[in-house]
């Protein structure tokens, strides 16, 4: 997308001056301010504490600021009904650092039930399982119990539950935090995948190999405060 199409688009994510602080003192965020396109790929670097976790759960709406203005697709959640903030949540998919994900059940269960929420047809959910776990070298575990897998196929069965619907935005937590260099690469080539295809794609993470020299926008918090908002340098 380039600028031109960008200006006359509506940002998929504005945030204004927001701040969070967590009792009794802890500053998570301090007036922090950007704007995500849609079919953007952002990183979200930091170190621990810096706010990167915060900030992903105030864009996706599991946490409130204490003030600011969080808008999604130019629509800001507190003034909508609770059946359009349904809506808006089913449109956003999570990569949670915890995965989230139901332990008994199978690898295409779960990621099975994030389609059927989304009313997808039985066929169009199956095909679109096998590509997934195509892409994300899974393929074979689909029957297997989640419990089953080794962390980092949790990881990844997570990240495909996150992506099956072809969400507008898609917030990743760490999404790499269990990989290795090589399937770190399987999960950036989905990501870019589904900004191409128009997913705004925001990923914190401190896996700087996830990110660097690829040329997408880099924002990096310090204790609370983004410190730059711009493309990569290269």
């Amino acid at each position: 997308m380039d600028t031109q199409d960008q200006s006359a688009t509506t940002p998929m994510v504005e945030c204004f001056k927001i701040s969070k602080v967590y009792p009794p003192d802890v500053v998570a965020l301090n007036d922090v301010s950007l704007t995500a396109a849609p079919g953007e790929l952002i990183f979200i670097t930091g170190s621990s504490g810096a706010g990167k976790s915060t900030l992903i759960r105030m864009i996706g709406r599991q946490e409130k600021p204490d003030s600011g203005l969080v808008m999604i697709n130019g629509r800001e959640g507190a003034r909508l009904s609770s059946a359009q903030q349904q809506r808006m949540r089913r449109d956003i998919g999570v990569v949670y650092q915890d995965f989230r994900l139901l332990p008994q059940l199978s690898v295409a269960r779960n990621i099975a039930i994030a389609m059927e929420v989304d009313y997808c047809g039985r066929w169009e959910t199956k095909q679109r399982i096998k590509e997934l776990l195509a892409q994300l070298e899974l393929t074979g575990k689909e029957r297997r119990p989640v419990e089953n897998l080794s962390r980092g196929e949790q990881q990844r069965v997570a990240i495909a539950r996150a992506a099956a619907n072809h969400p507008s935005l898609l917030l990743a937590d760490e999404p790499t935090g269990n990989l290795d260099e090589k399937t770190g690469h399987l999960i950036l080539n989905l990501f870019r995948e589904l900004a191409a295809t128009g997913t705004t794609v925001i990923t914190a993470t401190h896996d700087s190999k996830l990110y660097r020299g690829h040329g997408h926008r880099v924002l990096h918090l310090k204790q609370g405060e983004l410190q730059t908002d711009g493309e990569e340098e290269q």
